[in-house]
């Protein structure tokens, strides 16, 4: 874990080196107990396994407050090897990389969950990172309870749609390429005007201008292989659409055909696996 010129103290907690990222106080969080719960958490003793992957454990972990209950996420990175490990000298890991993304995506406006520490541990590699959980709901999880909801579904699911392909324009025009873009990062924040907030950007990017354009076309992609109840053909174009009304004319018809090759190659893939 690189050492960060602004940081909210440390602690050392059973072989982790845990650094506050923000003033938990002002949360009304405890730092000394958000710490040694998450490292709990690290050790499988606390909190509920919520996703596994070759990379990292993401637990759910509730905490009370004196105002109530909140819920935060501590994602544990097991130690890059081969050559992520190389890759990470050079960016500095997994953890370190959410935490400049999200930096500096919130200071260009974006929306992503709050980071409350990060932790290293020397003896086994690991890193930590614990965020609060996001406001909002899940967009597949929004769009499954939809049809139940009041009436004027309909139009406000269209509205959504249209603003999510809008606010991934406005991601890749400032430069940025989310590592995992999948529906199941985005939360939908309900109001007039919907907003949403970006989720898990450990391997967001900002992309150099060679192969930028594939690398935004495969958010597209990530954003549209998912099938889930509540989302049809139209409502993916109804995304590429308001996504392409953002670029130059000249680009609008090519990176639709770009997209749907892509989609339909991702699906191939999917079938023969």
């Amino acid at each position: 874990m690189k050492r960060r010129a602004r940081s909210e103290g440390e602690i050392s907690l059973v072989g982790w080196r845990v650094e506050f990222l923000q003033d938990l106080s002002k949360l009304d969080l405890q730092p000394a107990a958000v710490a040694a719960n998450a490292v709990a958490a690290a050790k499988g003793k606390a909190g509920h396994l919520q996703h596994r992957s070759r990379h990292a454990d993401t637990y759910l972990l509730p905490l009370r407050t004196r105002t109530g209950e909140i819920d935060i996420y501590v994602k544990v990175y097991q130690p890059p090897a081969g050559l992520n490990r190389l890759k990470s000298r050079w960016r500095g890991g997994r953890a370190n990389n959410a935490i400049r993304m999200s930096t500096a995506l919130r200071r260009d406006g974006f929306a992503v969950p709050a980071l409350l520490l990060a932790g290293h541990h020397s003896a086994t590699r690991r890193t930590m990172l614990v965020a609060m959980r996001a406001q909002g709901v899940a967009l597949p999880e929004l769009l499954r309870s939809g049809p139940n909801a009041a009436s004027g579904w309909l139009e406000r699911k269209r509205r959504i749609l249209r603003e999510l392909g809008a606010m991934v324009a406005r991601l890749h025009a400032k430069g940025y390429v989310h590592g995992d873009l999948t529906p199941y990062n985005v939360f939908v924040v309900a109001g007039e005007r919907p907003s949403f907030v970006l989720l898990d950007h450990d391997r967001t990017r900002m992309a150099f201008p060679l192969g930028r354009q594939r690398r935004q076309l495969r958010n597209l992609v990530q954003l549209a292989r998912f099938n889930f109840a509540g989302i049809t053909e139209s409502d993916r174009l109804r995304v590429f659409s308001s996504y392409a009304a953002c670029l130059d004319r000249r680009r609008y018809r090519s990176m639709l055909r770009q997209t749907a090759r892509m989609l339909a190659a991702r699906r191939r893939k999917g079938r023969q696996a």
